[in-house]
C-alpha cells in the first residue's frame, strides 16, 4: 500500500442520527477532520448537523443527495451506519470511490431475502475491498474488552482464562428492528458474541451438528461448539434477549468466571468498565476503541491494526446467518 496518509485525515458518517453520532464524535476525539454527513433526507441531515455540533462541535457539512456525497473527494474514511438492508449498496459505492470503511455490524442483513443472497454480499464486500486495496473494518467492539477480562481473571485466579467454554448474556432495550421475537433478538446481539468467539478462535466456523435453542418470546438461547481454525474448539453458551425497560445486563466470560459489562462518565467521557466481586477495570468505551483502531490502520496503511477486519466480519456473518437460517428461517 502507499506512504502514510497525512494528518488530519478527514472523515464522514452515514446515518449519523443514531449510533453514527458516537462514530463521529470518536473520529473527532482520534484527531480526524469530520467534514462530511449523509442521510437520506435533507430534513434529517440537517437536524443531525446541528446535533453533532452540540456534540463536539461539528463544522462538515450534511448531504441528503447520494451521488453529492460520493463525488465530494472531501473525505478518506467513512463509517457507514445506515440500516443494514442498506450496508451493502453503500458500502461498495464507497469503496468504488476509494474509500476505507467501517461498517456497523452485521456486514449485510434483510429479512425478506434467503441466506444465500445475505452471506454473498458479505463475501462480494471483503472481496471488492482487498480488490481496491482498501481497509474494510466491522464495528462488533467487544473484543476491546479482553485485556480487562484476562486482567479480572489473572487478578482472582492466579492464572490466565482457558477458553475451553465461553458464555455470553445480553440484553438490550429499545424499539425492536424487526417484529420482536427471539429471532429478532439473535440477528440485532448475536454479532457482539460470535465476534468475540472470533477474537479468540480466530478463523472458526460453527459445528453445525452440535447447534441447539431454546425460545422465549423475545430471547433465544444458543449453544454450539465453536470450532477455530487449528482444531481448537469452544463450548460456546449464548444468551440475547430484549426487554422491554430498566437497565439490560451484559456479561461474558467462560463457563466458571462471567464479568459483567457496564459504563460510566469519568471526567466528563463515557468509559467502559468490565467488573467482578467488586474490582474493576476502567478502560476506553470500546465504540472508541474500535473508531480509534480503524484509523490508526488507515493512517498507517496497516490493516492489521483494527479491531475487527472486514474477513472477520465475514466468518461473523457466516455463523449469524447460518444459525438463523437453522434455527428459524429457510435452511
Amino acid at each position: 500500500m502507499n506512504e502514510p496518509m497525512a494528518h488530519p485525515l478527514q472523515a464522514a458518517v452515514i446515518g449519523a442520527r443514531g449510533i453514527g453520532k458516537h462514530h463521529a464524535k470518536w473520529y473527532a476525539h482520534a484527531g480526524c477532520q469530520v467534514t462530511s454527513i449523509y442521510a437520506t433526507q435533507s430534513d434529517t441531515a440537517a437536524a443531525t448537523k446541528e446535533a453533532l455540533a452540540d456534540l463536539f462541535g461539528y463544522q462538515g457539512r450534511a448531504y441528503a443527495d447520494w451521488r453529492e456525497f460520493l463525488s465530494s473527494g472531501d473525505f478518506q474514511l467513512c463509517s457507514v451506519c445506515s440500516p443494514a438492508e442498506r450496508h451493502f449498496q453503500n458500502v461498495l459505492d464507497l469503496l468504488a470511490a476509494g474509500k476505507h470503511v467501517l461498517c456497523e455490524k452485521p456486514l449485510v442483513w434483510y429479512w425478506d431475502q434467503p441466506a444465500d443472497l445475505i452471506l454473498a454480499q458479505s463475501r462480494e464486500m471483503v472481496q471488492q475491498a482487498e480488490a481496491a486495496g482498501l481497509i474494510l473494518a466491522v464495528n462488533a467492539q467487544y473484543p476491546a474488552g479482553l485485556p480487562a477480562f484476562e486482567a479480572l481473571h489473572l487478578a482472582a485466579t492466579g492464572e490466565p482464562p482457558c477458553w475451553d467454554t465461553f458464555r455470553w448474556e445480553m440484553e438490550t432495550k429499545g424499539k425492536p428492528r424487526h417484529t420482536p421475537g427471539p429471532e429478532e433478538a439473535w440477528i440485532d446481539l448475536g454479532p457482539h458474541p460470535l465476534t468475540l468467539l472470533e477474537a479468540l478462535r480466530p478463523e472458526g466456523q460453527v459445528d453445525w451438528d452440535t447447534l441447539r435453542h431454546a425460545d422465549g418470546p423475545t430471547e433465544t438461547h444458543v449453544e454450539f461448539d465453536w470450532v477455530a481454525g487449528d482444531g481448537r474448539r469452544t463450548a460456546a453458551s449464548l444468551e440475547c434477549r430484549r426487554i422491554p425497560g430498566g437497565s439490560p445486563k451484559r456479561c461474558f466470560g467462560t463457563r466458571d468466571f462471567l464479568v459483567d459489562y457496564s459504563g460510566r462518565n469519568e471526567d466528563g467521557v463515557f468509559c467502559a468498565v468490565l467488573s467482578r466481586d467488586g474490582k474493576e477495570e476502567v478502560l476506553p468505551d470500546f465504540m472508541r476503541i474500535s473508531v480509534e483502531r480503524f484509523v490508526e490502520a488507515v493512517r498507517t496503511n496497516d490493516p492489521s491494526r483494527v479491531l475487527v477486519s472486514g474477513a472477520a466480519g465475514g466468518r461473523q456473518a457466516e455463523a449469524l446467518v447460518g444459525i438463523w437460517s437453522r434455527c428459524w428461517g429457510d435452511g
